[in-house]
């Protein structure tokens, strides 16, 4: 069914039966891209990118995988797969995830030929790199089982980690990436204004009205709407916000009638939550209609290995913004970089970066190029040293320090222990565990 899939989509796909004609395929000629499913007849998926890695080949393998065995995925995203793929095979999803390996093949050949020329080739397009640590290969798993969906979806995690990326990310991959994308900083709505902003006004119907404004709910009609840090929305607009919501209609100031809306909300949040509901700042009501679904962005500090990824790759944008060629990140610095707790995550990273470009003497980033760095840190006491994802034992134990780490706080007990909050509640009703 797969070969039919490939050949109708323009690819050349070679089938074989098990692992050892497999290695025999891939002794014999050269290919772009492995597809393996993680069991096998004759050994599984880790066994082949084992043998891959003794060969030192390098082509990229998606390994394909039941839902009870994302776990061993996971293993197999650290032994060098590039990316994972549920069963049964959404076809849209297999083409995004094919254009995602050879794009990252362009780029990294891009990135050998600087090195040779120690030149710069104009390219004006937008390119994202994936990070490939256990938590950043869940999130894309997430990202991607909820964007062909209609659900409403809250996008958690600290300042600058880039919460706004994920939002774009899951737009792009639904159904409604033909439609605007539109983002809004709540922080900057005042009560007097948000409703305006958000639903339009009717020229004349306040002072400063002196023309018709469309809104962004209308603006975002057959796209999405993105609705950064939405605990700063003003108490005294969620209730209209809930209505909009769960009629899909909105009414614009100073008229009489409704506008029907079709748009699809994400938001973002570094707040607590639950906490600004107990205060009594947040709707309980509109929390629960705007979380049908939440992704989890970690901070960089719990993703280590993806540290030397990222910076690289802002070090290509520096270079091309401040035209500099510095082609590398000397040991010693990437070891500073992974030794450092980034309380700033992944903008703070990127500012580093930018500056160590404009003050490096040769083509490499050394120590001696980066800001002042201090040794890691925890961080608000928040550290991937108890996950389950990596130490499944003596769960309960790992459930209640995490829980007296964070003072209580699920989301960010959640996110220390390395599994999405649902499944925080779920063992926490298991184990008995007293809140």
């Amino acid at each position: 069914m797969l070969v039919k899939w490939f050949e109708r989509n323009g690819y050349m796909a070679t089938l074989c039966s098990g692992m050892t004609t497999a290695r025999e395929t891939l002794s014999k000629s050269e290919y772009e891209l492995i597809l393996s499913d993680l069991r096998l007849p004759d050994g599984d998926g880790i066994m082949l990118l084992s043998w891959l890695k003794e060969k030192g080949t390098d082509i990229p393998v998606i390994i394909m995988t039941g839902y009870g065995d994302v776990q061993t995925a996971v293993s197999a995203i650290k032994l060098g797969a590039f990316d994972y793929l549920e069963k049964p095979i959404n076809p849209s999803l297999l083409n995004q995830k094919i254009k995602d390996v050879f794009e990252t093949a362009r780029t990294d050949k891009s990135s050998k030929t600087r090195k040779t020329n120690s030149q710069i080739p104009p390219d004006s397009s937008r390119s994202i790199v994936f990070g490939r640590s256990p938590l950043s290969v869940q999130m894309y798993a997430h990202i991607n089982l909820v964007a062909p969906t209609q659900m409403a979806v809250m996008v958690i995690g600290e300042s600058g980690t880039g919460k706004e990326s994920v939002a774009r990310m899951i737009h792009e991959r639904s159904n409604r990436a033909s439609g605007p994308f539109i983002a809004v900083d709540c922080g900057s709505l005042s009560l007097e204004l948000a409703p305006s902003e958000l639903f339009g006004h009717k020229k004349g119907s306040f002072t400063s009205a002196i023309e018709n404004k469309t809104g962004f709910f209308a603006e975002a009609c057959g796209g999405t709407l993105f609705l950064d840090e939405v605990g700063n929305l003003p108490y005294g607009v969620q209730m209209q916000m809930l209505r909009s919501l769960q009629e899909k209609k909105i009414r614009p100031v100073g008229t009489s009638s409704d506008i029907d809306v079709d748009v699809r909300i994400i938001t973002a949040t570094n707040e607590d939550l639950e906490k600004a509901i107990a205060e009594g700042r947040f709707r309980e009501d509109l929390y629960h209609r705007l979380n049908e679904f939440i992704i989890q962005v970690p901070p960089l500090r719990a993703c280590v290995s993806d540290v030397q990824r990222y910076a690289n790759h802002f070090r290509e944008e520096a270079n091309k913004e401040l035209d500099r060629h510095v082609v590398s990140i000397s040991a010693e610095a990437c070891m500073k970089l992974e030794n450092y707790s980034w309380p700033g995550n992944l903008r703070e990273l990127r500012n580093v970066i930018r500056r160590s470009v404009l003050f490096s003497v040769g083509d490499t980033i050394t120590g001696e190029s980066l800001p002042v760095l201090t040794e890691k840190k925890t961080g608000n006491g928040i550290k991937g040293d108890i996950s389950l994802l990596r130490e499944p034992d003596q769960e309960k134990e790992k459930i209640i320090e995490a829980l007296e780490r964070v003072k209580g706080n699920k989301t960010k007990a959640a996110m220390l222990l390395q599994i999405d909050r649902k499944t925080l509640y779920n063992k926490i009703h298991l184990y008995g565990i007293g809140l």
